[in-house]
């Protein structure tokens, strides 16, 4: 059964804020989406944030829901007035994160039709076609390792050839570019032929359409109830016990 809470808020969104930091940091926007994200105030329903993304140490259901509602607002904020070779790498992004947030929004209905669904299934499908440009930040541990290996390589190797041909100060310089520009290159293509999406929350919400035809919408099934009914009924009556034999005592008070 897909799980709301912890396919999409906990999973898709985590990963995807992940790949959104990643851009940010590269293109030197990080800043500005910080500033954008601690701005938002705070009204009936949302609660607005004052530490940035990066300062909160862990994040639950409701903070990821509440991202969702204001995500592609900051997002677009912290890429105003890209410059002419970024205008068209930042539209794919907030296309991408405009189709995720879109489809969340739209598989939150209590209630579907064929025409929702159908909404539903396109989303996921043109998620699926916009991701790539997320691709290079999508990067395992294995995968940076073997990058940085090979940067440690090619740098050795870059060396023992400069040394051994001397050359002006101006030469050495713009040799020094290029070969910068080459290492970056081939580090890059390793990481773009190594780096995937295949992992089983991303492959799930193409089953959000089949599940909701066979048992009906998909909060009925979602953890969040149970997490919820934990914290207030199981915890509260473990903090009101003595602590002595508290699984009795809890059972006890609510039987």
């Amino acid at each position: 059964m897909p799980d709301f809470l912890h396919t999409i808020y906990l999973g898709l969104f985590k990963h995807m804020m992940d790949w959104i930091q990643g851009f940010l940091k590269k293109n030197s926007h990080q800043q500005a989406f910080k500033n954008a994200w601690k701005a938002l105030p705070t009204y009936p329903g949302f609660l607005g944030s004052t530490k940035a993304y990066r300062e909160v140490t862990q994040w639950q259901g409701k903070d990821m829901r509440n991202l969702c509602r204001c995500l592609l607002g900051v997002l677009a904020v912290a890429l105003r007035q890209p410059d002419n070779s970024q205008i068209h790498t930042f539209k794919r992004v907030l296309t991408c994160v405009w189709i995720l947030c879109d489809f969340t929004m739209m598989a939150q209905y209590r209630s579907h039709t064929a025409e929702t669904i159908k909404y539903m299934e396109d989303y996921a499908e043109r998620f699926d076609e916009k991701k790539d440009i997320f691709l290079e930040f999508r990067v395992s541990k294995r995968t940076q390792a073997k990058a940085d290996e090979l940067r440690g390589e090619l740098r050795t190797q870059r060396m023992m050839v400069n040394e051994s041909v001397a050359k002006s100060t101006r030469q050495r310089r713009l040799i020094q570019e290029q070969d910068r520009a080459k290492e970056n290159d081939q580090c890059m293509d390793l990481i773009n032929a190594e780096s995937h999406f295949n992992f089983v929350k991303m492959h799930l919400i193409s089953h959000f359409g089949d599940h909701i035809y066979q048992f009906g919408n998909i909060h009925m099934f979602s953890t969040v109830y149970g997490e919820l009914a934990h914290k207030e009924q199981i915890m509260d009556g473990y903090r009101r016990s003595n602590k002595n034999n508290p699984a009795q005592r809890i059972l006890s008070s609510y039987g």
